[in-house]
Parts: structure tokens; C-alpha cells; sequence
């Protein structure tokens, strides 16, 4: 985008009907914000409401003993995943619990949530017998609980009321035909041990058990005796809804937000709801990938399957994070070392943000979330900056943002002691920043359209909704520019590596770049843990990878700096860039070896190269920081396509076959084959496809070849699922 577009942009905004300040879209409020949970809903609310679901099977006392609730304790289920959820209105999940003979369905609709103000949603929980021949009974428990310490909710009947969002109710429906064992508890909780729901649930029924283990009678069946209490606490801010079922189920419950206009649900229009925006969902998947006409009817299933687990991944937490503010010595090598941490409490903060793993890594990671971005960017812009808007919040003073989001209690129990704590220094691969960009080109496709509208109009005489739509995007935009710019400073300020020191050359003196937080043997900072690094850690090193992405992150902000007119900013921007073009050349380029190649000093205080062959070596290609016609572009290329090295019928591998360490130790980043380094790949391909060089043809039948690769792999894995 030219400084031009900028300005004609800032004239429109001048006269835009509605400025920036424009009432925000508030369908996010609500939402499957627990994702550490199999099923659980709560609002972007802190110290409000989080409501979960858990069961048991009843056939036996020893099926009764496992209660599932957490994503993490899932031994028996083959499988859970979302098979439709657009990230705001609705989603459905399939749970497929072998061990238990079920299948559950969990969906959820929403209505009425705009205008400022939370609405209604309504939940469905299904249960399917998976074997008819075998004894299947399921205990079912949903849970609505109350982080605010004021919190006090009554019961009328069955039906739950409180104060929290403005005030709400909570009711049940059974469908027609079934007459399930009903019990509930409500309870007085500690505010901050709402989310403990399965030890609230046993805790309500353990004093009954225990009298029943002393009576020594015989017991009654397991449906009978494990029952919640069916009492209700004074003051109760925790209230569980029990229902325990012989064969298939099906039963709603409903959330009424006492701020909405909305008609309160039955389940017929709940029925019709989910089946309107399944609907409206597969013509917008088709709309915005269009998948049908190169993919069967079955495999663009397992596409929106794959994107819905992106979606229903998401979450919001809130609470405090452990941070080790010691100053860290940097004129020498400060290793990595978790057990010496001294972290203090700071916050609380609070983030919606996508997470890599329900079951293993549900919480933020920044360098994982800037690959989420592009994903939801590409289905919905403005969730993507909603998520992006999040992140930013989190930039400190310095211009920091911690690796790792581990905010609360809740959050910390899923993570080892050790890894808890961040540091100031560390770093991660700046991907957030594609958020920005992606928002960015959203931008431009606006400006394009609305100018577009107006060419042959006097004046600036763009409709209303137009120029409404241009001065919120604008406005939006220009309210990141000073966090990022912080953050960008506080990347080139603590990364910054050393040059002059150790006698090497480079055009520019100061663009070249260290990962701090290394250890002997893993760069967790890197986001390539255990690829092989120099066996001695050193001050003096430099990293490629590093290199790379700084590049890439200059680019970035030099497209956000001309489309919000900041002219001098940009020529800085394009500046920094083109010398950390150049100096990944005259840093990082081994000759002899043909490969990109991080830097380390011997004991001698000589520098040398540090080669391993594999993702590393690619970086500067991969982030397209090579000329079309360069022969390093060539060598990359070719480095890329060794089938004996890092090309496979699968996708890249991230070490080379021959490397003597290839698929040792962990082998995280050993040889394994990553599908979003893949995916960097293939856009730096396409790029290189297109631009005119000696190696466009080279890099076009790469492309084409990798990504029929890739597209294969993940179809032939779905398959077997």
C-alpha cells in the first residue's frame, strides 16, 4: 500500500457518520471459553460465571469411580473433537467414550447477544448407545458456579437464579419419553475453587457413601447410591443439576439473560437453531475455501472438523502469572535453569486466545497463536484481531509479553511446576505479528472496494456503513501501532546478538540476533526445543532462525507503519529490513557447506559455523528474505528437495536424514515433520513461484508437488479416525 492510500484513508475517516468508537460486536461474550474441559461454557467475564459438564458410568461401582470433566483425563474415549463451531454462535461436539459405551453429543447455540448486552444460549446434551448388546447407563452432571466472592444464587424448584451478567436463570428440559434419576446440589464454594468441579461433585456425595461403607449392609446399585444430595446451602454460589440415564438421552438446559430481548428458548427452536446455522456454516466454509470441487464430500468433512477444533479451542482465562524479574547478567552466557527460578505473583491479567492442545497445552502460546491467526483471520477477521486485541493487552511497560500465558489457578494445575514461571528476557518466534497483517491486507481490500465506489464522485462520498466500517478498522489499527512498536523495540534490544566482538564482518553492524533462555541441550525459546544447536552454549552465538524472523518482523511493521501513514517510520522499518536481508548473507551463508548456519566461538575466541541441516537452514528462504535470482535461494531449494535430507512423500523433515542426531532423544524437532513449518514453506514456494528469477520454475514445481504432499498426509491420518 502506497502513503497515498494512507492519507486518502485519513480523509475518509474525517467524515465517516461513526467513528471508531463504534459499538463493539459483543456475540464473543459468551462462549466454549474452557477448552481444558470437555465441555464448558463460560463468559469473557472475570470473577463471573463458568458452568461445566461431567459423567460417570453407573453400571458398576468401578465405572462410578471415574469421573470425567478434564480433557486431560481421558483414558476409554476414543475420541473427542468439535464437528462444527464457528467461534461465536454455535458448536457441536462428538465425544465417543468406548469405555463407558456411549457416544455424547454437546452442543451449544447462542441468541440475542448484541446490543452491549449477554444473551441466551442453550445447551444440548445427547447420549447414544455405541453397543445395545452391552449395559450402558450414563450419570450426567452439569455445574453453573460464580467466581464473584458477592455472588448468592436461589433456587426455584429446579430452576437456578442469580445476579452475575445482570442477572439470569437456568432451566432444565427433558425430552419426550425418557425419566432419568434427577438430583442436585448448591453449595457454598470459595470463589476462586469454582472450576474444581469434579471435587465438588465427589465431595457432595462422599459423606453419604462413607455412611454407607461403616453401615456395612449391602449396597444398592451404583444409579442409586451415587447421587448428588438433593440439598441447598444458604448463600450457595455453586449448583449442580444431576441426571442419570439406562439407555439413549437427550436433554437441554438453558441459560435467559435478564438484559435480552430475546424470546426465551424451547427445545423445538433450540432444534431449529442448531440446524440453521449448520446450514449457514457449510455455505460459508464453501464460500470462503472452496473445497468441494477439489475434495470429496467426505474429506471437506474432515476439513471443517480440523478447522472446528481450531475454534472450539479457544479460551479465556484470568488471574495472576509467575514471573522471575531478577536482572539477568548478559555480558556472559546466562543458561537456562528451571529449578533455580524465584518468581513472584503478578496481575491479575486476563486473555482470549486459541491454545495448541485441549488435552496437554490448554492455555496461550504466543509463537502457536501466531499460526491460529492466520487461520481464523482467513474465516473471520474480526475475531482474529479480537484474539490479537487480547494479546497486546499483555505487552508490558518494556515491551514484553511472556511466552507462555499460564494466568490462574486453574491454568497453573495443568502445567508442571517448573515450567510455570517467565522470564523477561525470553523470548519466542514473533508470529503474533501476522495477526497485524492479516488485518492489514483486510483493510486494504476495504480501501480498495470503497475507493473503488467513489471514483467519478466529487468529493469524498464513500456510503456510510463504508466509511463507518473504514474508520473502526483504521481505529483499531492505529491503537495497536504503540504496543507494537514496544514490543518490536524490546525484541531488537534483548535478542540482540554480538558481531563486532568476534572479529566477523557484516554490512550492518548490529543486525544480528541471540535466542536468550538456551540450555546445554534445548532452545524452548526458539519454539524448536531440541533441534540441535552448538554443544557449547555460548555469548557469542547467533542464530539463524532468529535472523530470520527478525527480518520478517521488520516487514510487518513496515506494512502497518505506511497503511496508518507513518512515513518515516516505514523507511525505518524497510531500512532495518533490508540490512537484516543482507546480513543474514554475510552472517549466516557457509559457503563451503552450502547451507544457512547459526554461529558460535570456540574456546580460541574464534567464530565459527554451527551447521545442522533442516529447518534452520531454510529460515531465510522460508520468511523470504533471499533475492528471486540469488544462489543461495538455489542451494536452499535444492537442500529442500534431497530426498535423502529433508524431502519426504509426507512433507519437509525438520532434520536431515543424515544428521548423525536425526530421530534421537526426544526427537521433537529431530526429523519430525511439522505441518506449520510446512506451511511457511509452501507460501515462501508460491512466493518465489512467482517472482522472476532463475529458480521460479524450481520453486514452482515444489510447491505444487509439497502441498499435494501435505494435503495427502493430513487426509490419509483423518481417515484412520
Amino acid at each position: 500500500m502506497t502513503l497515498g492510500w494512507a492519507v486518502w484513508l485519513l480523509g475518509l475517516c474525517a467524515v465517516a457518520v461513526v467513528t471508531a468508537a463504534t459499538e463493539s460486536n459483543t456475540s464473543t461474550v459468551w462462549g466454549t471459553y474452557r477448552p481444558q474441559l470437555f465441555f464448558g461454557l463460560r463468559p469473557q467475564v472475570p470473577r463471573s460465571l463458568v458452568t461445566g459438564l461431567a459423567w460417570f458410568s453407573t453400571v458398576d461401582y468401578e465405572h462410578a469411580s471415574v469421573l470425567r470433566h478434564s480433557a486431560s483425563d481421558n483414558e476409554g474415549i476414543d475420541s473427542f473433537k468439535w464437528l462444527y463451531h464457528d467461534g461465536r454462535n454455535f458448536g457441536i461436539q462428538e465425544i465417543t467414550d468406548r469405555k463407558y459405551n456411549y457416544r455424547l453429543e454437546t452442543s451449544f447455540v447462542k441468541a440475542g447477544h448484541d446490543h452491549g448486552r449477554p444473551g441466551h444460549w442453550a445447551v444440548r446434551v445427547r447420549g447414544t448407545v455405541l453397543d445395545e448388546s452391552q449395559p450402558a447407563e450414563l450419570s450426567t452432571f452439569f455445574y453453573v458456579g460464580s467466581e464473584n466472592s458477592e455472588a448468592a444464587f436461589t433456587l426455584q424448584g429446579e430452576q437456578l437464579h442469580g445476579t452475575d451478567l445482570g442477572g439470569f436463570s437456568v432451566r432444565t428440559h427433558e425430552h419426550l419419553g425418557q425419566a432419568p434419576i434427577k438430583a442436585f446440589t448448591a453449595k457454598r464454594v470459595p470463589s476462586d475453587k469454582v472450576w474444581r468441579g469434579t471435587d465438588h461433585i465427589l465431595g457432595d456425595m462422599r459423606p453419604h457413601l462413607q455412611a454407607m461403607a461403616r453401615s456395612q449392609e449391602t449396597w444398592p446399585p451404583a444409579a442409586e447410591a451415587m447421587q448428588l444430595t438433593n440439598s441447598s446451602e444458604a448463600n450457595a454460589n455453586w449448583y449442580a443439576l444431576q441426571r442419570t440415564y439406562r439407555g439413549n438421552f437427550t436433554y437441554d438446559i438453558m441459560l435467559d439473560s435478564a438484559l435480552s430481548d430475546q424470546d426465551r428458548w424451547d427445545s423445538d427452536a433450540v432444534t431449529a437453531a442448531l440446524e440453521q446455522h449448520k446450514r449457514a456454516y457449510d455455505a460459508r466454509f464453501e464460500q470462503k475455501f472452496a473445497l468441494s470441487e477439489s475434495f470429496t464430500p467426505k474429506q471437506v468433512a474432515y476439513a471443517r472438523e480440523i478447522f472446528a477444533q481450531l475454534l472450539g479451542g479457544i479460551g479465556y482465562y484470568h488471574g495472576t502469572c509467575l514471573v522471575d524479574r531478577r536482572p539477568a547478567e548478559d555480558n556472559g552466557l546466562v543458561l537456562h535453569n528451571m529449578d533455580d527460578a524465584q518468581p513472584q505473583e503478578e496481575g491479575p491479567y486476563s486473555l482470549l486466545t486459541a491454545t495448541p492442545s485441549r488435552t496437554f497445552f490448554p492455555r496461550g502460546f504466543y509463537w502457536d497463536e501466531g499460526f491460529h491467526l492466520l487461520q481464523i483471520g482467513a474465516w473471520d477477521a474480526e475475531l482474529s484481531m479480537e484474539l490479537l486485541e487480547s494479546w497486546t493487552r499483555l505487552i508490558d511497560d518494556n515491551g514484553w509479553i511472556a511466552r507462555e500465558q499460564i494466568l490462574g489457578e486453574e491454568a497453573r494445575s495443568q502445567v508442571p511446576g517448573p515450567f510455570q514461571t517467565q522470564y523477561p528476557l525470553y523470548a519466542n518466534p514473533p508470529t503474533l505479528v501476522w495477526g497485524l497483517e492479516a488485518y492489514v491486507r483486510a483493510l486494504e481490500a476495504q480501501l480498495a472496494a470503497a475507493q473503488e465506489g467513489v471514483e467519478g464522485v466529487d468529493g469524498l462520498a464513500a456510503p456510510e456503513a463504508d466509511a463507518a466500517a473504514l474508520s473502526r478498522m483504521y481505529g483499531r489499527l492505529q491503537a495497536l501501532y504503540e504496543p507494537w512498536q514496544r514490543h518490536y523495540e524490546w525484541f531488537r534490544r534483548t535478542q540482540r546478538g554480538q558481531i563486532r566482538q568476534w572479529d566477523r564482518h557484516a554490512t550492518a553492524r548490529h543486525e544480528g540476533y541471540r535466542w536468550r533462555g538456551r540450555s546445554y541441550t534445548h532452545v524452548l525459546t526458539s519454539g524448536l526445543d531440541d533441534y540441535p544447536r552448538a554443544a557449547t552454549p555460548h555469548v557469542g552465538e547467533l542464530h539463524a532462525d532468529l535472523h530470520a524472523w527478525m527480518g520478517s518482523f521488520a516487514r510487518s511493521m513496515q506494512q502497518l507503519a505506511q497503511v496508518l501513514g507513518h512515513a518515516d517510520d516505514a523507511l525505518d522499518y524497510g531500512e532495518q529490513l533490508e540490512d537484516i536481508a543482507t546480513n543474514a548473507v554475510d552472517l549466516h551463508w557457509n559457503e563451503k557447506e552450502g547451507l544457512f548456519c547459526d554461529l558460535s566461538v570456540r574456546s580460541d575466541d574464534t567464530s565459527y559455523f554451527e551447521c545442522h541441516a533442516g529447518y534452520v537452514s531454510l529460515f531465510p528462504m522460508m520468511l523470504r528474505l533471499l533475492p528471486a535470482d540469488s544462489a543461495q535461494l538455489g542451494a536452499s531449494l535444492r537442500l529442500l528437495r534431497d530426498e535423502t535430507q529433508l524431502w519426504s512423500p509426507y512433507g519437509i523433515r525438520s532434520l536431515s536424514q543424515r544428521h548423525p542426531l536425526f530421530g534421537t532423544d526426544e526427537d521433537y524437532w529431530r526429523g519430525a515433520i511439522w505441518l506449520p513449518i510446512n506451511y511457511l514453506l509452501l507460501g515462501a514456494l508460491r512466493h518465489y513461484a512467482t517472482e522472476p528469477g532463475a529458480h521460479a520454475a524450481d520453486a514452482r514445481a515444489a510447491y505444487v508437488e509439497l502441498r499435494k504432499n501435505l494435503v495427502k498426509t493430513v487426509l490419509e491420518v483423518c481417515a484412520t479416525r
